[in-house]
């Protein structure tokens, strides 16, 4: 009660109402860094990532301190700056720690045993004294790769040794340079830890060896005769779709057949010859995706004219298997394959598959040779 002025006297209750603050939670964030890294202090060693520490959950209450105990989060560049989006040795779970703190207060942080700087490849031998158990996989000529490029005509598979890049340096955006080898070459990109092969198609790009740029990097069927000439009006189908020839030169009858916008089917010249390319969504046999190609004559000598002839082709293929199961994709087989079909060979007679890899002895100082089958997909034994 207060009197403000005479004759006036006010009085204040506080009837507020408030609800009672539920209890928080915090969240728990594991992590995966390099090991002793410096402290995001400048100086020192982040306590965090000793192997000491590994395991171990800190409370972490501010972005200073995290960094100060785990270090700065490590992005990985090419050698030109550009970022390298999806990379495993990036420490996301370390960056989504930092980036929490900057809303929040307090999160757990715990981080695994495993040493990221220790997962980047090296085309040296290992010095010094490595830790009981470290793996060596000697990427030089005593590995084989087990790469084999069919050909049709020969109906001969030949061994294909990739260039294999072990520095980021050589890779952009995670694909090797174009700088980098010859058209028709493979590469293998070690610094990723799936290990992708590449292939260098025709426009001396880079190419996942088994994806979509890769199926129409190599004809599923091609014409023999260079610089035919056809008769406007005349028609073919692919797939049960009618091409009609527009034009008199090559150029045209792969431009009908690309206007004719038949699933996964595309056309290109070259050498002056008519190639037609499918991949997986191609719907060849029985209305179903298989990646074949039914050709056909409908009117007049298109397949004639450009040294084509009616039948069922089937896509590049990619095959992933042991020496005694050589794919069947002869001109005599159920289902042929055109040139550059791939067979990876995972086991090690006859140029196949064959992995140098050592762990190393504390006790004797010594890389013991270790064994590293390759296996046909991602299966567990």
């Amino acid at each position: 009660m207060a009197l403000i002025s005479p004759g006036v006297e006010v009085t204040v209750i506080d009837e507020s109402n408030y609800t009672p603050s539920t209890a928080g939670t915090v969240a728990a964030i594991v992590i995966a860094t390099a090991e002793n890294k410096t402290s995001g202090t400048g100086s020192g060693t982040a306590s965090g990532t000793t192997a000491a520490n590994a395991g171990k959950t800190f409370l972490i209450g501010s972005q200073r301190e995290l960094t100060s105990t785990f270090g700065n989060p490590t992005f990985f560049n090419t050698s030109a700056g550009t970022p390298i989006n999806g990379f495993e040795l990036n420490e996301y779970g370390l960056m989504a720690a930092y980036s929490l703190l900057g809303v929040s207060n307090r999160v757990y942080v715990t981080r695994a045993d495993i040493d990221l700087a220790e997962l980047s490849s090296s085309t040296s031998r290992p010095l010094g004294q490595p830790t009981n158990g470290t793996i060596w996989w000697d990427v030089s000529a005593d590995t084989r790769w087990g790469i084999f490029e069919w050909n049709q005509s020969t109906g001969v598979f030949t061994n294909k040794v990739p260039t294999v890049i072990t520095s980021t340096d050589d890779l952009d955006g995670g694909v090797p340079k174009t700088s980098i080898g010859a058209i028709g070459d493979y590469a293998l990109v070690a610094t990723n830890t799936s290990n992708p092969v590449y292939y260098k198609n025709r426009s001396n790009a880079w190419i996942l060896v088994g994806s979509a740029s890769w199926q129409i990097a190599h004809a599923t069927i091609a014409g023999t005769i260079a610089s035919p000439r056809f008769t406007q009006g005349h028609t073919i189908t692919i797939n049960g779709t009618t091409v009609t020839m527009v034009g008199s030169t090559v150029a045209e009858l792969a431009t009908s057949i690309n206007n004719a916008s038949i699933t996964g089917v595309t056309a290109a010249v070259h050498s002056n010859k008519i190639e037609i390319f499918a991949n997986s969504t191609a719907v060849g046999v029985d209305s179903v995706a298989d990646g074949k190609i039914v050709l056909a004559n409908a009117s007049g000598s298109i397949l004639t004219d450009a040294g084509l002839t009616a039948g069922t082709y089937a896509r590049p293929l990619i095959a992933q298997d042991p020496h005694y199961t050589v794919p069947a994709w002869k001109s005599t087989d159920s289902v042929p394959r055109p040139t550059g079909s791939v067979w990876i060979k995972t086991t090690s007679s006859n140029l196949g598959f064959l992995a140098d890899v050592s762990t190393y002895n504390s006790a004797t100082a010594v890389f013991d040779s270790s064994s590293a089958p390759a296996y046909t997909n991602d299966q567990r034994l």
